[in-house]
C-alpha cells in the first residue's frame, strides 16, 4: 500500500507526522514500512527518523539511491536484493528509509525515470507492508506523479481559518482516498475537529489530528520519533502523553483504512496487540 503525505503549507509537520504514523504502524501492528521523500527536504526525513549511515555532501546524499536504482531499473538489473542493499534502517526490522539522492534538488525528472520509479516502488511493495512517501509541500513533476499513484493521500493542514478556507475553497483532486490531518492541533481552538467538519462539510472518517505536543516535537528534532512512539506503545506511557497517543493511534487507523490496509482489533485495555517478531526484517530474497 502506498501512502503519500503532502501539504500546501510549510512548517505544519508533514514529515514528522508521516514518521509518527509509520512508527505507530510498526510498533503497534508490526507493519513493515519503507519511507522516502519525493523532493526538496534535504535530508529532513532521515533526521526525523534518526536514520544512520546517510551522509550528505553539499546538500546531496553521497549515496544517490534514486539515481542509481533508476539506472539499475533501466538496465533491467534491479532486483529486490539490490533494493534491500540501499535501504537504511531507522528501526531494525520495522522501518527502513530510502535516501533520495540528487533528484531532490530538481524541479523535474527525466521522463524515462518514471518506469524506473515504478519498478522501485513495485519491489518496495514486495519487501514491505506499507510505503510512505513524503511529498512535502511541492508540486513538482515527481511529487505530482507519486501523489497520483498513492492508494491514500494525507493532506496536512494547519488550524488557522484563513489557511483552511484557502485550501477547501480550491481543494485538489487526488486519485486515492484523502485524509486531512490537522497539525499542530489545539483542542481548545474554536476551529476544533467538530467545527471543521461542520464548516467544510467533511465526513468524520476524513479528518484526523496531530495534537500539539512539545515532548514529541523535541523527540522529533532529536531524531527519536520511533523510540518515543515505541516506549508509549510498549507500556511506558506517561499521563501527559495519553491524549496525544490516542489521537495518533486513531489517525493511523483512519489512514490505513483509507488505503485499504487491514487494521488489527483493539485489545481490551485499548492497546494494540504487539508481535514478538517485530525485530526481524525480511531476509534478502533470491534474485529474480
Amino acid at each position: 500500500m502506498k501512502i503519500a503525505f503532502w501539504s500546501e503549507e510549510d512548517g505544519c509537520g508533514t514529515t514528522s507526522g508521516m514518521a509518527a504514523v509509520a512508527s505507530v504502524c510498526a510498533d503497534a501492528w508490526n507493519k513493515r514500512s519503507i519511507l522516502f521523500q519525493s523532493s526538496n527536504q534535504a535530508g529532513d526525513l532521515s533526521r526525523r527518523l534518526g536514520a544512520g549511515g546517510v551522509k550528505e555532501r553539499n546538500g546531496v546524499f553521497e549515496k544517490d539511491s534514486w539515481e542509481e536504482l533508476c539506472w539499475f531499473a533501466k538496465q533491467k538489473k534491479l532486483t529486490k536484493a539490490v533494493l534491500l542493499a540501499y535501504l537504511v534502517p531507522a528501526a531494525k526490522g520495522r522501518i527502513y528509509y530510502l535516501p533520495q539522492g540528487e533528484y531532490k534538488k530538481r524541479d523535474s525528472y527525466p521522463n524515462d525515470a518514471k518506469n524506473g520509479i515504478n519498478r522501485i516502488i513495485r519491489f518496495a511493495e514486495q519487501l514491505s507492508d506499507l510505503i510512505f512517501i513524503d511529498c512535502g509541500s511541492g508540486r513538482d513533476q515527481l511529487s505530482e506523479y507519486l501523489l497520483s499513484q498513492a492508494d491514500a493521500v494525507v493532506v496536512t493542514i494547519s488550524q488557522e481559518r484563513r489557511n483552511l478556507d484557502a485550501y477547501f475553497q480550491n481543494r485538489h483532486a487526488f486519485q486515492g482516498k484523502v485524509i486531512y490531518l490537522v497539525s499542530p492541533y489545539y483542542q481548545e481552538s474554536i476551529y476544533n475537529r467538530k467545527n471543521i467538519n461542520r464548516l467544510y462539510r467533511m465526513d468524520e472518517e476524513e479528518i484526523a489530528v496531530m495534537p500539539h505536543n512539545p515532548v514529541f516535537r523535541h523527540m522529533s528534532e532529536k531524531g527519536k520519533i520511533e523510540r518515543f512512539i515505541r516506549r508509549q506503545i510498549r507500556g511506558t506511557v506517561f499521563d501527559s502523553q495519553h491524549y496525544f497517543m490516542n489521537e495518533l493511534l486513531h489517525t493511523a487507523e483512519l489512514i490505513l483504512r483509507a488505503a485499504g490496509e487491514p487494521v488489527p482489533k483493539m485489545q481490551a485495555n485499548g492497546r494494540q496487540a504487539l508481535h514478538t517478531d517485530a525485530d526481524t526484517w525480511i531476509r534478502p530474497p533470491p534474485d529474480d
